[in-house]
């Protein structure tokens, strides 16, 4: 399947539309070298398992929805499962589906999805990609074509996990998980956990944590390749997974707690949005590359 490719000059995104419209590359181009700021992966492994592409897109919600139900509106909302290796519906249905062109140039492109068997979900997904600059723009969409419900959104990308990496992400709470990864009480962020400074991603921490009362800004440091990103996200959650023993990490900027469906109080109380028929969310990411040499 053919890829789409983007390039400013000073940035190179590849796109995979028959993999969840995902990222398969986001590279700096420095002279004459390419930088991978994303990990890479191969449109092979990645229309295997969407999980090989270097960002794909969470709609309508991220993450787990514990026991694959949800209450709404004095209703039991059943979620079927989205992969047969994951006990709970994981991260919705965008990633797991060919999204379609719908127009592109040089430096962006936009690609949709409709999704009409997502039960009990209905609905018109679109993400658009565009570089401008040393930034890679992602807006992703979601208009609800069925019965009220609540939406959520997020992006996913893989970043490489040098011995030195740094990361900063200020936040003000963290869900602890129970073995299920499901969250059980909000907490002030472990010690492991607190990257409000700037500071080292150490080899052995193994998190997988869903964060509260972030700023909307983060980065992240690679000195031993002499480049950082810099993200900025319209939300105010995000989630942090860091498998140990891993070539990579993920920091996943999302609107809304994981199993936030069924926490405590209202599904608005943790981020999701309830959107009506014809009614749409929207979110906006940048991953803004520098270099401390330019």
């Amino acid at each position: 399947m053919p890829t789409l490719q983007l390039e400013n000059g000073t940035l190179r995104a590849e796109v995979l539309p028959e993999a969840g419209g995902g990222l398969l590359r986001f590279d700096l181009l420095r002279d004459g070298d390419v930088a991978p700021i994303f990990r890479p992966g191969t449109a092979e492994a990645a229309l295997h398992d969407p999980r090989a592409l270097a960002c794909f897109p969470l709609v309508p919600w991220s993450n787990r929805i514990g026991g694959g139900r949800f209450p709404f509106r004095g209703r039991t909302i059943e979620v079927p499962r989205t992969r047969g290796d994951e006990p709970f519906p994981l991260h919705g249905h965008g990633w797991l589906m060919p999204w379609h062109p719908v127009s592109q140039t040089a430096t962006s492109v936009e690609l949709a999805a409709m999704v009409d068997h997502g039960r009990p979900f209905r609905y018109l997904a679109l993400q658009r990609y565009a570089l401008a600059g040393n930034t890679l723009n992602i807006a992703l969409t979601v208009r609800n074509e069925g019965s009220p419900l609540p939406f959520g959104l997020g992006v996913h990308p893989f970043f490489p996990r040098t011995p030195d990496v740094q990361l900063r992400a200020g936040a003000t709470a963290m869900w602890q998980s129970a073995p299920d990864n499901l969250p059980t009480v909000l907490n002030a962020p472990s010690a492991d956990a607190d990257f409000r400074k700037l500071r080292k991603l150490d080899a052995s921490a193994a998190i997988n944590h869903s964060f509260e009362g972030w700023d909307g800004r983060a980065e992240i440091v690679w000195p031993s390749r002499r480049v950082s990103v810099s993200i900025t996200a319209d939300t105010s959650r995000y989630v942090l997974y860091t498998p140990v023993a891993y070539d990579f990490f993920c920091f996943e900027p999302v609107d809304h707690a994981i199993n936030a469906h069924n926490l405590p109080g209202l599904p608005q109380d943790h981020g999701l949005t309830i959107l009506g028929t014809g009614q749409s969310l929207q979110r906006s990411y940048q991953f803004t590359v520098n270099r401390p040499d330019a």
